[in-house]
């Protein structure tokens, strides 16, 4: 959702509408408050495929995953009818798909004539030049797998990354820097403060802050988690803080840290290099992609990638930290021009052709 913010912003500025917004909803998670005031477009939910924690919010349960999915397929089917619905009212000049799978699936079986531009990180996966971690080879076939199935027909996709990658695309990839929100280009220069900040993806994760910060009272903390039972502000004592979801208080307080520690979402971590901040970035478990993600920020010099919430590393890491952010900098500088061009091309293009979405996604 903070892409699409930052693109609807780009498109503004170029002289464009987005006249629709389609979001995949799921019990377990609520749209931002920031997100419907900021996006200046209706908003239309779907219920769409989404992850299976266990009980204490924690891990990704993949086999329980697929489960869930293929019981609620009839649901699916009826988010495929209402995109259908939808985007013959809207009548757009290109639908702009942000990973969602039941994009992939409306292009593969019901071929519309807009063309679709679909943008990722993920995307990455299906360059030549991407290596993943060694081992692994069910998750990685599986992420190719659902990577391919949310681009079926796409005119073109759109890689984020957070280096430049020499090696040429496959046919209809192009291989683009972050997509990073405007208030983040607006954070004035900031005296680092002496506290941490932390992001939980899944808010099981607050028991282990809560752990290390009663060995370590002394360290100020601020803690930002999706836990819609929560407060806006919870003060768990006088130097650790849960914070609900805000985007400009985030950023306001990642200007000023000393350190993020976070779960291994690739937006975040793009933030913080932006602003040099050092990164611990600690995937979900089971959640092969963040697994990927906190490896390649540590290559890239974000911060240090841990299987747990080990911030006595980071608090060792920061006095010796040596920030990437000027030359990452440059390489996000770049995004605004490419993106509004790749979408304006695409817009005159026809779809890319899916004969068949199964041989589609096993030969793509």
């Amino acid at each position: 959702m903070t892409q699409a913010l930052a693109l609807r912003a780009l498109l503004a500025r170029a002289g464009h509408q987005v006249c629709g917004v389609l979001i995949g909803q799921s019990a377990r998670r609520e749209v931002p408050g920031f997100f419907l005031r900021k996006i200046e477009a209706p908003v239309a939910y779907l219920e769409s495929p989404t992850f299976t924690c266990d009980a204490h919010n924690r891990s990704v349960r993949p086999l329980a995953t697929l489960l869930h999915t293929a019981r609620r397929t009839p649901r699916f089917r009826q988010s495929l009818r209402r995109i259908d619905a939808l985007l013959q009212y809207y009548r757009p000049e290109v639908v702009i798909n942000f990973y969602e799978p039941l994009g992939g699936l409306y292009y593969g079986l019901y071929r519309p004539a807009v063309p679709m531009v679909c943008i990722a990180h993920q995307y990455l996966y299906l360059h030549p030049a991407h290596r993943f971690p060694l081992g692994h080879a069910v998750q990685r076939a599986a992420t190719r797998l659902f990577t391919r199935l949310t681009a079926l027909g796409a005119t073109r996709t759109l890689a984020l990354s957070l280096y430049p990658v020499p090696e040429p695309a496959p046919r209809r990839m192009t291989v683009l820097p972050p997509l990073l929100r405007d208030e983040l280009f607006r954070q004035a220069p900031a005296r680092q403060e002496p506290f941490l900040l932390a992001y939980l993806l899944n808010s099981g994760y607050a028991d282990e802050i809560i752990r290390w910060h009663t060995q370590h009272p002394e360290q100020t903390l601020h803690c930002f988690w999706d836990n819609r039972a929560a407060a806006e502000v919870e003060p768990y004592d006088a130097t650790l803080t849960f914070h609900r979801l805000d985007d400009e208080k985030f950023l306001g307080l990642m200007a000023r840290c000393q350190g993020l520690v976070t779960t291994a979402g690739f937006e975040t971590v793009c933030e913080a290099m932006y602003l040099g901040k050092p990164v611990l970035a600690v995937p979900v478990e089971g959640h092969f992609e963040q697994y990927c993600n906190s490896l390649e920020a540590a290559a890239a010099g974000a911060g240090l990638a841990s299987s747990h919430f080990d911030i006595d590393r980071l608090v060792r890491f920061v006095p010796s930290y040596q920030s990437p952010a000027p030359a990452f900098r440059r390489w996000v500088r770049e995004a605004e021009a490419h993106f509004v061009h790749a979408i304006e091309a695409a817009a005159t293009q026809a779809p890319a052709l899916v004969t068949d979405p199964l041989t589609e996604l096993a030969t793509a």
